[in-house]
C-alpha cells in the first residue's frame, strides 16, 4: 500500500508534543516538553475524550489488568497469514462483557469459534438458544456453525424489552410532525389532448374528427395557467405524434390551433384570468358559501385545418392510386341465413392493377386509420354478417359486372366505414425475427469462464454495514449565511438528516488513499428514503467514507532506515468517539464555508462577464466542491460497566464525500496550502485550472475585504476536495478558526506573493493588480 496516492489532507496532531504540556493522567502531571514522545490513551466511556500522557503512564496503562491491549490498524499485504483463532474468540468475548469499546477487526478464517445466533433470526424455523443463564447440564446445544460445544461459546440473552426500532421514534415522530403542519400541496389539474382535424360527420354535432388514434394525458398541470400558456403544453405533447403517424408528409405545424370543448381557440383567448381555474371550485361540504378546489380533467384538441387534411389525404390518395372501393349496399336478412347475408367486396379498375398483399400493406401504414379499415377485413357489425374473401374470381366477377368500368376513367374512392361499436382497431402483425445460432466459439468461451467461476470471498467477508443518520453539507449564498446567524456553520441539524444504511469496505484494496492523518476507502450510501439531491439521492451512491486516525510516536514519517514503514507496511490508531467526531466536524464545516465562497466568486465572475463590453478572450473553467456530510452511526445494542445501554447510541462518525471519478490519475494538487501561487509548472496538464484557482483567491480576498480565501485546492478538471480555508489575524483574534490548517500569516502576505494572472489582469473583472504602483491594497467588501 505504500504506492498508494496520498488524497487525504493533514488537520489532526501529530503523535509528538508540539508544545509544553503536562501529562493528562490526574495523578502524574509530568511536563512533556515540545518534541518528546506523548501517548493516546482511549477511555472506556464513548462520550469521553482520550488523553495524551508521558513514556512512564503509558507503561503504567499496558500492566493494568483492565486495560485492553487495543492493536493498531494495519493494511497489511494481501498474502498475509490468517490470524489466530483462539485470539479472536477472546477478543470477541470481551467485547460481550463490556471491557473494551472498540475491539479489534474480527477477520473470518476457515475455523473460527462458535458464535451463537439469535433465535430472531431463525424466523421461527429453528428452537430459541438459551441465554448464558442456561445451566450446564442443559445439554449440547447446536450453533450457526453446526458445532455442538456448548461450553466454548457465548450465549446470547433472548431480546426483551425495547428493540432498535424504539430508537427512532423521535425520527419518526419529527418527520410525520413535519409533514402534518407542512403547507398543501399546489392546485393542480389534469389534461387529456387529442388529436383532431377539422370537419366533422354529417350526422353529428362534432366540428371534427379524431384521426390515428392520438391520445396523451398530462398530469400535475397548475391551474392558475393562462390559456395561451396551455397552447404550448398541447402542441409538444401531440406533433410528435403526428409525425409518427405519417413521416414522409409536410405538415405545417404552425398552422395547428388548440381548441377545447367549447371550440375556443386558446392561442385567441387573452384573457388575464385562469383558464380552467373557475371550473375547478365548488361549495364546500359543511360551509356552502365557502369555495373549495377539486381537482378535474379537462379536455383539449389539437386541431389540422381542413386546407391542410384535404392535402393529406390527396398525398395519401397519391401513394395508393391504383387502388379503389365500392360497397355492396346489398344487405339481406341477418337472422342467421347465410344464403341471404350481406358480403362486402373489394375491387380495382382491373385484375392486372390489383396491388400485391405486401405492398398495400406498406401503404396502408402511412394512412389514416379510417381510410385503411376499407382494405382490412371488418369485424362483424352485426351477429351473424360475414365478410367475403378477397380472391380473384370475385373480382373478375365484379369487373363483368360494371361493363365498361375496365375502360372508364379512374372511379373517386369510397369509404366504407362500419358503425363504429362494431370496428376495433386492427391488431399488430409482430415482426418476424429469424433465428440466429450462437456461435460455437463464443458460446464455448462463455461455458468456460461461466462454469470455472469463483466467489470472492475475502471480499465478502470484509463488507462492514453501518446504521447511520446522514447529515449533508448544504451549499448556501454567503449573503444568506451573514444574514441568519443559524447558518454561521454547520450544525447536525435532526431536521435535516436522513436515515440509511452504510456499507464500507475493509479489505486492503478498497483503500483509495491513506494520507499523512487521514484514510479514504471506498462506500457505498444507501438513504431511506433517498434525499431530493446532492449525495444520496440515488439508490445505492458510491461515497469516499473518510476516517481520522494517530500515528504512534516510533512510526514517524520520518524515521528511515528501518521499522515498520521501511517495509512498506502502515500502523495507525484510531481516536474516541469524543475526540473523533470534533475533528470531523470541523472538516466538514471548512467544507461548508468553500462552497459559500466559491458560489461568491462564481457569482462575481458571471456579473463581471455579462456587464463587460467585449467577451474575454479565455474559458472560464467550471468547477465546484464534491457534495459531502457527516454519517453518525448507531449501534444496537451496548453494554457498559454498570449498566446496559438500550440501542441507537452513536458509536461512529465518517465523512462521507462524492467519489472523484478516474482514480489517482484523474486527480491533482493544484494550490498548496499556504501558498498563492500554482504548484503546476506551465507545461503540465491542468495549468490553465491552477492559474484560474489562483485568481479566484485574488477575488476572494479583494471582495472579503481581505479577511479571507481558499487555499489547498486539489481534485479533478471538475470536483474539488479536501478545501482549507484562510482567515487574517484579525478574524481569529486568538482563537482557533477553521482549524491548524489556517496559517493566518498567508493571508496578511497574500499581496507580496500573489502573482497576478491573465485572469487577474483582464479589465471586465476590475482587480487591482498587486505589486504595481497602482494597487492601494484590498478592496472594500461589497457584501
Amino acid at each position: 500500500m505504500a504506492d498508494i496516492p496520498e488524497v487525504s489532507t493533514q488537520f489532526t496532531e501529530d503523535a509528538f508534543a508540539k508544545q509544553d504540556h503536562y501529562c493528562e493522567r490526574p495523578k502524574c502531571g509530568a511536563l512533556i516538553r515540545q518534541g518528546e514522545p506523548e501517548f493516546y490513551i482511549a477511555t472506556i466511556e464513548p462520550g469521553q475524550r482520550g488523553r495524551r500522557v508521558c513514556s512512564s503512564c503509558n507503561l503504567h496503562y499496558l500492566h493494568k489488568p483492565s486495560t485492553t491491549v487495543r492493536k493498531t490498524d494495519a493494511v497489511q499485504p494481501a498474502n498475509h497469514a490468517p490470524p489466530d483463532a483462539l485470539r479472536i474468540q477472546k477478543s470477541v468475548n470481551a467485547a460481550q462483557r463490556g471491557s473494551s469499546i472498540n475491539p479489534p477487526r474480527v477477520v473470518a478464517v476457515s475455523r473460527g469459534p462458535d458464535v451463537a445466533v439469535p433465535s430472531a433470526w431463525h424466523a421461527g424455523r429453528r428452537p430459541p438458544l438459551p441465554s448464558r443463564l442456561t445451566l450446564p447440564d442443559s445439554g449440547p446445544q447446536t450453533h450457526a456453525g453446526g458445532s455442538a460445544h456448548a461450553s466454548e461459546s457465548t450465549m446470547l440473552p433472548p431480546r426483551i424489552g425495547y428493540t432498535s426500532q424504539h430508537s427512532r421514534y423521535t425520527q419518526e415522530y419529527d418527520r410525520w410532525a413535519r409533514w402534518t403542519y407542512a403547507s398543501p400541496p399546489a392546485e393542480t389539474i389534469s389534461l387529456k389532448i387529442l388529436a383532431h382535424y377539422e370537419g366533422g360527420p354529417k350526422r353529428g354535432r362534432s366540428q371534427s374528427t379524431a384521426f390515428g388514434n392520438i391520445c396523451e394525458g398530462k398530469k400535475d398541470i397548475d391551474a392558475l395557467i393562462l390559456a395561451h400558456d396551455l397552447v404550448p403544453i398541447a402542441l409538444d405533447t401531440i406533433i410528435p405524434k403526428v409525425k409518427r403517424f405519417c413521416p414522409t408528409f409536410a405538415w405545417r405545424f404552425d398552422e395547428f390551433t388548440v381548441r377545447d370543448t367549447e371550440w375556443v381557440d386558446l392561442a385567441e383567448h387573452r384573457s388575464p384570468v385562469p383558464f380552467f381555474y373557475s371550473q375547478c371550485l365548488q361549495p364546500a361540504r359543511k360551509n356552502p358559501k365557502a369555495m373549495t378546489f377539486k381537482p378535474k380533467q379537462f379536455t383539449l384538441y389539437v386541431v389540422v385545418p381542413a386546407m391542410q387534411w384535404l392535402e393529406y389525404e390527396a398525398f395519401a390518395e397519391k401513394k395508393d392510386s391504383g387502388v379503389t372501393t365500392t360497397k355492396d349496399t346489398s344487405v339481406g336478412d341477418v337472422s342467421g341465413d347465410e344464403g341471404n347475408n350481406a358480403e362486402l367486396t373489394t375491387s380495382s379498375r382491373t385484375p392486372s392493377t390489383v396491388p400485391s398483399a405486401s405492398a398495400s400493406t406498406g401503404n396502408m401504414a402511412h394512412r389514416p386509420f379510417h381510410m385503411r379499415v376499407a382494405q382490412t377485413t371488418f369485424m362483424p357489425a352485426r351477429i351473424g354478417m360475414r365478410v367475403a374473401p378477397r380472391n380473384d374470381e370475385a373480382m373478375d366477377a365484379t369487373d363483368a359486372s360494371l361493363g365498361t368500368a375496365a375502360t372508364a376513367p379512374a372511379m373517386k374512392r369510397s369509404v366504407v366505414s362500419p358503425p363504429p361499436a362494431a370496428v376495433s382497431p386492427p391488431r399488430k402483425i409482430p415482426a418476424l425475427i429469424p433465428f440466429v445460432p450462437p456461435s460455437r466459439t463464443h458460446l464455448r468461451e462463455a461455458l468456460k469462464s461461466g462454469g470455472t467461476s469463483e466467489l470472492d470471498v475475502d471480499n465478502v467477508l470484509t463488507q462492514a454495514f453501518e446504521t447511520i443518520q446522514f447529515y449533508p453539507i448544504p451549499t448556501r449564498p454567503l449573503a444568506e449565511i451573514l444574514e441568519n446567524p443559524r447558518y454561521r456553520s454547520f450544525n447536525l441539524d435532526i431536521s435535516e438528516t436522513y436515515p440509511g444504511r452504510l456499507r464500507v469496505d475493509q479489505s486492503p484494496k478498497s483503500f483509495i488513499g491513506i494520507g499523512g492523518f487521514k484514510t479514504a476507502q471506498s462506500g457505498l450510501l444507501m438513504l431511506t428514503p433517498p434525499s431530493p439531491s446532492g449525495l444520496g439521492s440515488k439508490v445505492h451512491d458510491n461515497v469516499v467514507v473518510k476516517h481520522p486516525f494517530l500515528r504512534p510516536p516510533t512510526l514517524n514519517p520520518s524515521t528511515s532506515g528501518s521499522g515498520p514503514l521501511a517495509g512498506g507496511s502502515r500502523r495507525i490508531i484510531r481516536f474516541s468517539l469524543g475526540d473523533e467526531l470534533p475533528k470531523l466536524h470541523c472538516e466538514a464545516n471548512t467544507l461548508y464555508w468553500a462552497k459559500a465562497l466559491l458560489t461568491m466568486t462564481y457569482d462575481f465572475i458571471d456579473g463581471a462577464v455579462l456587464s463587460a463590453a467585449s467577451v474575454p478572450p479565455f474559458k472560464i473553467p467550471r468547477l465546484r466542491f464534491v457534495e459531502a456530510g457527516l454519517a453518525l452511526a448507531h449501534s444496537q445494542f451496548t453494554k457498559g460497566l454498570v449498566k446496559p445501554k438500550f440501542g441507537g447510541t452513536v458509536c461512529g462518525v465518517y465523512l462521507l464525500e462524492e467519489k472523484i471519478e478516474g482514480g489517482s490519475a484523474a486527480f491533482t494538487k493544484y494550490i498548496h496550502n499556504m501558498d498563492c501561487r500554482p504548484s503546476l509548472s506551465a507545461d503540465e496538464d491542468g495549468y490553465d485550472i491552477a492559474e484560474f484557482l489562483a485568481f479566484t483567491q485574488h477575488v476572494q480576498y479583494s471582495k472579503t475585504g481581505g479577511l479571507v480565501f481558499i487555499s489547498d485546492y486539489q481534485g479533478s478538471s471538475t470536483l474539488l476536495t479536501d478545501p482549507q480555508i484562510l482567515t487574517d489575524p484579525s478574524v481569529g483574534d486568538g482563537l482557533d478558526v477553521f482549524s491548524e490548517g489556517n496559517v493566518e500569516s498567508t493571508v496578511a502576505s497574500f499581496e507580496k506573493h500573489h502573482e497576478c494572472n491573465r485572469f487577474c489582469k483582464w479589465p471586465g473583472f476590475g482587480l487591482n493588480e498587486f505589486g504595481t504602483a497602482t494597487t492601494g491594497g484590498h478592496e472594500s467588501p461589497t457584501l
